[in-house]
């Protein structure tokens, strides 16, 4: 089963998976905001990257890049200084986007080829047991046959 084509479909919901990437980032963006008095500056891609985790891992790297394109705006708005605009990044700034966008790619394509393994694995066990069954039956089917032979006879 080195080259199972349908290792991609490990995932049997992406619609959905585009719909929690969104909901997930609202919650994420929310947690955040609601901590924003007492963290200021600090952490500001931590829940959109545990957010992100969490979507890569149940939905698959689309959704979760959607997570990333939807976070980087917000997180660059409301918890980057200066707050509540769009100004010119500096190298912090850049340096911040530039770790969250790597390492958050980085883990969903990992996640999402750890998925599709264990997805080829589980079709490797599922095949293997209904050969076993078939090489039961089989030789049921064979001892059966032979138990009901007529006696040879020596000539």
């Amino acid at each position: 089963m080195k080259h199972n084509l349908n290792s991609y479909r490990w995932c049997h919901n992406k619609a959905q998976g585009y719909l929690n990437a969104c909901v997930g980032v609202f919650f994420a963006f929310c947690v955040r905001f609601s901590l924003q008095p007492q963290v200021e500056a600090a952490l500001p891609l931590f829940f959109f990257q545990i957010n992100t985790i969490v979507i890569a891992f149940f939905f698959g790297t689309g959704p979760a890049i959607l997570t990333v394109a939807l976070s980087v705006p917000l997180m660059s708005y409301f918890f980057m200084a200066p707050f509540g605009e769009f100004t010119v990044f500096d190298t912090r700034d850049v340096t911040i986007l530039f770790v969250y966008a790597t390492y958050t790619l980085l883990v969903c394509f990992l996640v999402e080829w750890l998925r599709r393994e264990q997805y080829r694995a589980k079709m490797a066990i599922l095949v293997s047991e209904s050969r076993f069954k078939l090489m039961v039956e089989g030789d049921n089917k064979i001892r059966e046959l032979l138990k009901n032979l007529p006696p040879h006879k020596p000539e």
